[in-house]
């Protein structure tokens, strides 16, 4: 460890198991610089649950960031619990980052139900890993929600989210107003950022966001995720599962639970 953590300052969390997607997602860690930004590498080891089966402990990595990297503070911390309980109370974090193991699936540490509850309801920003170079494009795809604002807003707070071209893009899927939503996020455009391209989509966003992500070469999205469960996620399918599925681009997510939303409106 180096340094003392500061509640006040940002900090990002490492959910790491020290599988080889954990070492994928420490790779686009390292390529970006955190100035003022703490990191936690968290390792949970689990504990076994009374009546249930044991489950294979989490191997430890020794992790030590570059000094180029230029974090505040770094540490690696081991917990003994359950990793639902330890990762879904990191509200706390301005970031957090995990691993994928193959297409579709995030790292086996948190594999069912936890997978399934990040995705739906990530408890902080949270960025899946699916390759580990430094990002030199992003595409923010808004659709007027409080969950796209929030991913937006959670991009913009990285050190280095200034210095990557910007593709803002919405999909006119019958139930979007695009040039509202492309309106409101160009709005809130750091000072002296403009976007190398606005797009204007038409159909279903789940196929046509894909297919702008390959064709445009995006090494990040960055959008909300609605929090869509049981039969409704079913029917009208997850964006977010299609492009993990797709695999070709890092993906940050981000969440407004209920009464936040409620009260941002």
């Amino acid at each position: 460890m180096t340094g003392a953590q500061d509640a006040k300052r940002p900090v990002v969390v490492l959910a790491d198991d020290g599988e080889p997607a954990s070492d994928v997602a420490w790779a686009w860690l390292t390529g970006h610089r955190w100035a003022g930004w703490d990191l936690q590498a968290v390792t949970v080891r689990w504990a076994a649950l009374a009546g249930g089966a044991d489950v294979k402990a989490s191997r430890v990595v020794p992790r030590r960031p570059p000094a180029e990297v230029a974090l505040a503070s770094w540490d690696q911390v081991e917990v003994t619990g359950d990793p639902r309980v330890v990762l879904l109370g990191r509200s706390d974090a301005g970031l957090m980052v995990l691993g994928c193991h193959h297409r579709g699936h995030l790292a086996g540490l948190w594999a069912g139900s936890t997978t399934q509850w990040l995705l739906v309801h990530p408890p902080a920003p949270m960025l899946i890993a699916r390759h580990g170079y430094p990002t030199r494009s992003v595409a923010l795809c808004v659709d007027g929600s409080p969950h796209a604002q929030r991913a937006l807003q959670a991009f913009w707070t990285l050190p280095w989210s200034q210095d990557v071209a910007v593709h803002l893009v919405s999909v006119d899927d019958g139930s979007t107003d695009v040039e509202r939503s492309l309106k409101v996020a160009g709005a809130a455009l750091p000072a002296g950022i403009w976007p190398t391209r606005v797009a204007r989509l038409r159909g279903r966003a789940r196929r046509e966001l894909v297919d702008f992500v390959r064709v445009n070469q995006i090494d990040l999205v960055v959008m909300g995720t609605r929090g869509l469960t049981g039969l409704a996620r079913m029917r009208v399918g997850s964006t977010v599962s299609e492009l993990l599925k797709d695999g070709s681009a890092n993906l940050l997510i981000a969440h407004v639970p209920d009464p936040e939303m409620s009260g941002a409106r």
